[in-house]
Parts: C-alpha cells; structure tokens; sequence
C-alpha cells in the first residue's frame, strides 16, 4: 500500500501553575510538528528520544484499540521545545503519536480516550490534557483510572512571559527531590490556593495569582536544583507581572503578565539568571486556544 504522512501540530503546555500539583496546566501558544508516515516497510530505528517517544506512544494506542500496528511506521520531530525544560515535550510527543494513529485509524477512539491513553504514558494529565484540548484544563485520575477535565476560563488578553534556562532538569530527578509524605497544614494550603487560581483566572481577578501561586509542595524542594529559582519570580513581579511558577518539573520558569509589559518581564527574569551563572532564554507569548490539530495528510 502508499505511505500515508500525517502531521499533527501540537502545543507546549505549562504544568502546576504554582500549586495546581499534578492536575492544573495550560497551553502555549508555541507548537511542534510531528510527522508520523505508517507504511508496509519496515523503519530502522531511531535515536532521537523525541521521536521515540512518539512511536512508544502509538505502539502503546495500538495495543489499547486492539489492532495491529503497520509494520512500517516513522516518526519525524519538527520541534523547537527542548527537552528536560518544563515545556510538555514529552507531552507533545506521546500526544502527537495518539492523534496520529487515531487520524490513521479514521477516529477509532473518542477524546476520553485519547486522554487516557496520553496522560497514562506521560504518568498524570497535567501536559497531556493542555496539548489534547488547548486552553487551561483541570485534569485529573478517577477512581476507575480514568482521566476527567475540565476547561477553565482565562483572560484572553493575559501574556506569557517564559524563562527557558539552558540548564536541564530531567522530570525524574525533579521527581526525587519531593517527600514521600506532606503535612496536613501544607496540604490544606495548596488546595486552597489551586482552587483561588481556578477562581482567579476566571474572574480576571490578577491580583489574587501571587497568592494563589504559592506553593508548598513542589517548588521549594525543587528550587535546590535551579537555585535562582524564587530570585527569578522576584523579578518577573518586580518587572509587573501578576505571578510566575516554576514550569512542569522545570528549569523554566513562566510568568502571567500583563500585555504591556510582558518583554520587560521575561528580559527581567533572563537577567536574574544570568547573575547567578545560569544562561538561557527568553520570550513572550500566549496561552493557545487551541490543543492538538491535524495540519497535514498525504500519500508519500
């Protein structure tokens, strides 16, 4: 049969915003292309870790849909979201590999499950949920292992201010730097303030995020492995920004500003790395309305 290539565009995301753990992530409005082209003939293999983790993401939709994989499938990765940076790589990767095989498949999954299959590979659905469906998203595990969302309103003239550092903190060590158990004090604490989040941003209530942002579970036991880390959303909220949390696992760090002055933002943040040793990057954007899309479909 003719080689079918199938692109699919797909979001960063930014994950936690402060103390939403594990279940509160939004879209960015910087996409990555995936091509994927099933065929009969057999690929070899490849030692790009983005692009293998697109092909263990359709492995893994095949073995859950329950047909049999082409025995010829490839997977190019056109992206400029490094790895090991807080961005939802990893999330975009398995993601594009899901929408791949269900395009491929003529739509033999529904959204739910594309979601469950997503989140499953990346552990939660913080990322995963955000480059599905776009926007700001709730999403967390049932009881029966299933994964539910929820869309959140958010201002739509809000930009983004992100810290990209050249510094790399791979999830599974940031990971590790986290407690097996927390206090009931600390619990109480971020839960209050994931739900003021949810509230804030869909009131437009700004001035509410630097609370709501505040965070006892995740960003203060991984600060010692970016240790500029609460010196840089000094900066971002000294430049006017209404917050800043650590991104995902991290290194990078994202900053909800206002429209004017979201430049001064992000060029604040990248100088107080810079003090402290740390190189990297910067730059302004938006949240992405819109998740996951196919761009492209042609016989190759």
């Amino acid at each position: 049969m003719e080689s079918t290539a199938i692109t699919v565009r797909v979001p960063a995301t930014s994950a936690n915003l402060g103390a939403g753990f594990d279940c509160l992530g939004l879209a960015l409005d910087m996409f990555a292309s995936i091509t994927v082209t099933f065929g009969d003939a057999e690929e070899p293999p490849t030692d790009d870790v983005g692009e293998k983790m697109v092909l263990t993401a359709i492995r893994q939709t095949y073995q859950h849909i329950g047909r049999a994989a082409p025995n010829g499938v490839r997977a190019r990765y056109h992206v400029s979201i490094p790895l090991g940076r807080g961005l939802g790589a990893s999330a975009v990767a398995r993601v594009a590999g899901v929408v791949a095989v269900n395009e491929f498949e003529r739509g033999a999954m529904d959204e739910g499950q594309m979601l469950d299959i997503a989140s499953e590979l990346e552990g939660h659905g913080d990322n995963a949920c955000p480059a599905l469906f776009g926007g700001m998203q709730v999403c967390v595990q049932a009881a029966d292992g299933h994964y539910l969302r929820a869309d959140c309103k958010y201002p739509q003239d809000a930009a983004m201010a992100i810290l990209i550092p050249d510094h790399s903190m791979p999830t599974k060590e940031a990971r590790k730097a986290l407690p097996e158990q927390y206090s009931k004090a600390d619990t109480v604490h971020n839960t209050g303030r994931a739900a003021l989040f949810v509230a804030a941003m869909a009131s437009g209530r700004m001035e509410l995020l630097a609370e709501a942002t505040d965070d006892r579970i995740h960003q203060r036991q991984r600060a010692g492995l970016f240790p500029p880390l609460f010196d840089v959303f000094a900066a971002a909220r000294g430049a006017g920004a209404h917050a800043a949390w650590l991104s995902g696992a991290g290194s990078s760090v994202a900053a909800i500003c206002p429209e004017g002055q979201s430049r001064e933002i992000a060029a604040a943040m990248l100088a107080t790395a810079e003090a402290q040793g740390y190189s990297g990057r910067s730059l302004v954007t938006r949240v992405a309305r819109e998740g996951a899309t196919i761009s492209k479909v042609e016989l190759v």
